[in-house]
């Protein structure tokens, strides 16, 4: 009896070696856990931001004439004022100057363009035949989102026209007609759409700025405007390009309407605005 005893603690103790020795081995052999990376800290701002906000501010202030036709452009002046260094401001000017809201100077900075009477028929031109084939593609490819804030858009024109803030309208009616090329589904397009209206509202605001109409006339101008819009979201909504299309040719003839009589007022000007396509 005490020699089987012997026997089993024998086989026990040869049994724990054994366990031991494969998990010395296989800890062993186990190969090491990747520790994990620090987390990456964001400090600044990303790359391009300080072009951007450049650009967009610039933008908007030859846009509503806080920078009128003729004004010069310091890039040290610009560079202080956005906190930023000369690079920053060299891009924004350059895409400034691709729209041609500016023309840079050589060694000099950049002076902000003038509007040549001569050359607002061919914008208008332009602006229809850019204005039919948005529309028509937003018609066609636009998303529930885009009617939501068309709508929005045109009920805050609404509240604007009604108070008479003119800066403000200006501001809302670009943003509503981004939204249109932004709906259209293609790039390019609303690029060239973005760019037209760029040119174009800046001399809605020359014409609002140096011959305002007043009473009647005023309200009239701008209730048609809301019913235009009116009517458009209800054509894309639809999902109606021939509509839509008609729609952008009676939006356009409005828009020339004001500006030949803003410039028959000011310049004795009678050309005829841009020839219907």
């Amino acid at each position: 009896m005490r020699r089987k005893d012997e026997k089993h603690h024998a086989r026990a103790r040869r049994a724990r070696t054994r366990s031991s020795s494969s998990s010395a081995i296989t800890a062993h052999c186990e190969p090491a856990r990747p520790r994990s990376a620090p987390a990456q800290l964001n400090t600044g701002r990303p790359k391009g931001t300080g072009t951007q906000r450049v650009y967009a501010q610039v933008r908007e202030d030859i846009i509503s004439l806080r920078l009128p036709p003729g004004a010069d452009l310091d890039e040290a002046s610009l560079e202080q004022r956005f906190g930023v260094s000369r690079t920053p401001v060299r891009e924004a000017l350059i895409r400034l100057a691709s729209e041609g809201l500016i023309v840079l100077l050589p060694n000099r900075g950049a002076r902000i363009s003038h509007i040549d009477v001569a050359d607002v028929p061919q914008l208008f031109e332009a602006l229809e035949l850019s204005q039919r084939a948005t529309m028509r593609w937003a018609a066609i490819r636009r998303k529930p989102a885009d009617i939501a804030e068309l709508r929005k858009m045109n009920h805050e024109f609404l509240a604007a026209a009604q108070s008479g803030n003119s800066e403000e309208m200006g501001e809302i009616n670009k943003q509503f007609h981004l939204i249109i090329g932004r709906s259209c589904g293609n790039k390019y397009l609303e690029s060239l759409y973005a760019s037209l209206l760029s040119v174009s509202l800046r001399l809605a605001r020359m014409a609002f700025a140096y011959a305002p109409m007043s009473g009647d006339a005023h309200q009239e101008y701008y209730m048609e405007v809301v019913r235009q819009h009116e009517a458009m979201i209800a054509a894309i909504d639809r999902k109606d390009p021939e509509e839509a299309d008609v729609l952008a040719r009676l939006h356009t003839d409005l828009f020339r309407e004001r500006i030949k009589s803003y410039l028959q007022q000011n310049l004795a000007c009678g050309m005829a605005l841009g020839s219907r396509a």
